[in-house]
């Protein structure tokens, strides 16, 4: 049985230097840089600093463990941090002590709290504590019961505490630490003295007991108007348990519809009366022990509530001028003060807005018949005054082209720079299906200057057919690193979606594009993604034969006759290409330039597709041409190809050529065509039809 016993004791009493070196090692460094500190009798534990240092037991524990040290903060910020604990090894820690600034509490104060594992929040103990004074911290430890348990200035275990427990347990608790915060600017610049470990909660509640005492008296002043709401704060401590009683002109309050808080340190008066003037002041009481029982009372707080006839004051001012784009919610605020009921309307260019009587205005949805000059009427029955002008100016998102927006990126990545502007643009939508699942709706859409992929977020009833007109609205986003306007029109109202005619528009001549074109990243970028290409002479290898998968997107590497390769993408969307069975050679594949690669990998010029979305677009039937004669003339025709592109007449007096362009064969742009050559002279020549 082991009897109660201080197992380890110091008081710090070093030279000024390096704790492991001025303490003989009786410290040392379980983790971080070597600079924790002593000074002055007092180790330090700042905010700048990472060296972690722990001293070993000279005893054997027993399974209930008590530790104590004096703590004292020298300032306050708003993190938390772990800076004391009971420590097994260099990474399993028990009955973590944390310092916990800026609470909720006080100005100017800190509370201390308890976890038993890492990833609990702390318990808090509800003290405001002041800086630069002395507390004496109790910490325990059950390793059989896995509790920890936090007292501040106890007599003994029944003070005010805070518990925590550990969901797993462990044995061979054999060091005291304290741990520095790092670069974390915690409870920075605090400082530790007189640290016991025992076995005892008597072996370690050492040293003087702390009379009741007022650290941060109330303010000694407060006026408020009528119906405002005002806080007093006294910041007290003592032995054991601590209480407050908050009194009004000598009495004791309670809590009720006017005060709130009256047995605490911080209380407040809500919506305050003339009755309420007078003098405050708090009585701070130490524990109920009769040998140690103290108590002392605040400095008085004389409250003055106003009733003066005077109309309200406006504290904050609406915005001067604000921009919105068509469909946004703009919020208009003031912030008044004064006795009595203080009432609110807002107008707009002189009229009053009916309903809006809050000190806010909400508009919704805001269209340009909402371009007007705001202000708001505040009064009170002493009278009233008017706010600033507040001017709105609601915009048009700005129509541009594609080929413009393909400019707002960065010139490295490509990816966009600025997701919050709206843009409009309008184009012919080029894919023949919904590119994408869910509640949201993905298509290409092209102009005459380039070509963008339009995404919209809860967007399943907007489902355009290829080759209409749409005008769309939304904000830039690069998403596997293809440039995208997208519109959310629940979460951004200032984007939208419009088809302008159905299926009437003439889809865009694709362009021709070499299998190497992917090493020139930025003409890919700017002049391609997005836009209907051709790959032509396309061999599908060994996938020649093999089925466009119905339930996941396809990708195929085909190549030309050079050996080149290039990705064809197939969306298991698109039933027009889901099950169909991939040719082993076509003479052109046409679908969009688009990208999939994660917006950050590097090289950017990878995971280009040519994304096919109607499988008429693998064109696997050469043209052919029916020629008659008449005289000296040869009239040329051919039926129509699946996809419109520019052809070009060659000729030659011999089958084997050389053939060359015939005067004005470059005029034919539509998918079928007729054309005469005038010139045969009777001859017999040759003929071919090439396109890009």
């Amino acid at each position: 049985r082991l009897e109660a016993q201080v197992i380890l004791q110091d008081s710090f009493t070093y030279a000024n230097g390096t704790l492991t070196t001025v303490s003989a090692n009786l410290w040392t460094n379980y983790s971080g840089a070597i600079d924790s500190q002593v000074n002055g009798g007092r180790l330090e534990v700042f905010g700048t600093r990472a060296g972690d240092v722990w001293r070993p037991f000279t005893n054997t524990p027993a399974s209930i463990l008590f530790a104590s040290f004096i703590v004292n903060a020298t300032n306050v910020t708003s993190s938390s941090n772990n800076f004391a604990h009971f420590s097994a090894n260099s990474t399993t820690f028990r009955g973590r002590v944390f310092a916990i600034g800026n609470s909720g509490g006080a100005p100017n104060t800190w509370r201390l709290g308890i976890t038993a594992a890492a990833a609990n929040s702390p318990q808090i103990i509800p003290l405001d504590l002041a800086t630069n004074v002395d507390y004496r911290v109790v910490v325990s430890y059950d390793t059989n019961a896995l509790l920890g348990t936090l007292w501040i200035d106890p007599v003994s275990t029944n003070d005010v505490n805070k518990q925590t427990l550990d969901s797993t347990g462990i044995v061979g608790i054999g060091f005291f630490s304290f741990r520095q915060p790092g670069t974390t600017v915690s409870m920075s610049n605090m400082r530790v003295d007189d640290l016991y470990v025992g076995n005892s909660f008597a072996d370690v509640n050492v040293g003087a007991v702390k009379p009741a005492t007022v650290y941060y008296q109330p303010v000694p002043a407060v006026t408020i108007f009528e119906n405002n709401n005002t806080n007093l704060s006294c910041v007290g401590g003592g032995a054991g348990t601590v209480t407050f009683q908050w009194q009004h002109e000598g009495t004791n309050l309670v809590d009720d519809a006017n005060n709130v808080g009256t047995t605490s340190n911080r209380m407040t008066i809500v919506s305050a009366q003339t009755y309420q003037s007078g003098a405050y002041k708090c009585i701070v009481t130490s524990t109920t022990n009769s040998v140690f029982a103290s108590s002392v009372t605040s400095a008085v707080a004389q409250v003055t509530v106003s009733v003066a006839p005077v109309p309200p004051t406006i504290n904050s001012q609406p915005p001067t001028n604000q921009i919105a784009f068509r469909g946004a919610t703009v919020t208009m605020s003031i912030g008044a003060s004064g006795p009595g009921t203080i009432t609110y309307q807002w107008k707009t260019n002189g009229l009053d807005i009916v309903g809006e009587t809050s000190s806010s205005l909400v508009l919704v949805n805001v269209t340009t018949n909402n371009n007007a000059t705001y202000r708001c009427g505040v009064s009170n029955v002493f009278g009233g005054v008017l706010s600033s002008n507040s001017v709105l100016t609601v915009m048009n998102p700005p129509a541009v082209s594609i080929a413009f927006l393909r400019t707002l990126v960065d010139t490295t990545t490509y990816l966009q720079t600025n997701s919050i502007l709206p843009w409009e643009v309008t184009g012919t939508v080029t894919t023949f299906t919904n590119l994408t699942t869910g509640n949201t709706s993905s298509y290409y859409l092209q102009d005459g200057t380039g070509g963008i992929n339009i995404f919209a977020t809860f967007g399943s009833a907007f489902r355009p057919a290829q080759g209409d007109v749409v005008k769309f609205v939304g904000v830039l986003s690069s998403f596997n690193s293809t440039l995208e306007l997208a519109a959310d029109t629940t979460g951004n109202p200032s984007t939208s979606y419009t088809v302008l005619s159905n299926n009437i528009a003439t889809l865009p001549n694709p362009k021709p594009i070499a299998f190497s074109i992917t090493n020139n990243l930025a003409f890919c970028e700017t002049n391609l993604e997005g836009s209907l290409v051709m790959l032509t002479n396309v061999y599908f290898g060994t996938n020649a034969g093999n089925f466009i998968s119905t339930n996941a997107n396809t990708t195929v590497v085909v190549t030309n006759a050079n050996g080149e390769s290039f990705i064809v993408f197939f969306s298991f969307q698109d039933l027009d290409t889901a099950g169909q069975t991939l040719p082993d050679f076509a003479y052109s594949v046409v679908g969009p330039f688009t990208q999939n690669l994660g917006n950050a990998v590097t090289p950017r010029n990878q995971g280009y597709n040519v994304t096919v979305t109607r499988f008429s677009d693998i064109v696997t039937n050469p043209l052919t041409l029916t020629i008659t004669k008449s005289g000296n003339s040869s009239s040329l025709t051919w039926a129509a190809a699946p996809v419109t592109y520019p052809y070009t007449v060659l000729g030659a007096a011999d089958v084997t050529g050389p053939y060359a362009a015939l005067t004005n064969s470059l005029r034919f742009t539509n998918s079928s065509g007729t054309y005469t050559d005038p010139n045969v002279g009777g001859s017999q020549k040759y003929y071919r039809l090439t396109t890009p």
